[in-house]
């Protein structure tokens, strides 16, 4: 499956980091990054709904809107847009883990930072 890859990270050496591993592994020669969950959301708004899904390595701990505030929007009935959710965090908290197990889009939940051989054992076709 073909995505549109987007990274959502309020620290930019993450960013950097986690674009650099997602071109190194094959998964997208350009993914898109956003140092706020604002932004991403500023960007779902220009995407047409006959684009390829978006695959979204989200952060939780974020100031103004933290990665839950997104996902509950991302999870309302007028949300449109076809979005896979990776949980990408420094959180080690099984709260974190179960409530992340309560978001349908949600697929996987990943310590910081991404590796090579933690983006290979999420099985993602690319």
């Amino acid at each position: 499956m073909s995505y549109n890859v987007v990274v959502v990270d309020d620290d930019e050496i993450i960013l950097f980091l986690h674009s650099k591993i997602i071109q190194a592994v094959g998964l997208h020669d350009s993914p898109k990054t956003f140092n706020s969950a604002v932004k991403v959301l500023e960007f779902f708004d220009t995407l047409s709904n006959d684009v390829d899904p978006v695959l979204l390595f989200l952060d939780i701990n974020m100031p103004v809107m933290d990665g839950w505030g997104l996902l509950d929007i991302i999870h309302r009935e007028d949300f449109d847009k076809k979005i896979e959710v990776i949980m990408v965090t420094s959180s080690v908290d099984q709260r974190d883990k179960d409530k992340a197990a309560s978001y349908s889009k949600i697929i996987n939940f990943v310590e910081k930072p991404l590796n090579k051989a933690s983006l290979r054992l999420l099985n993602l076709r690319f």
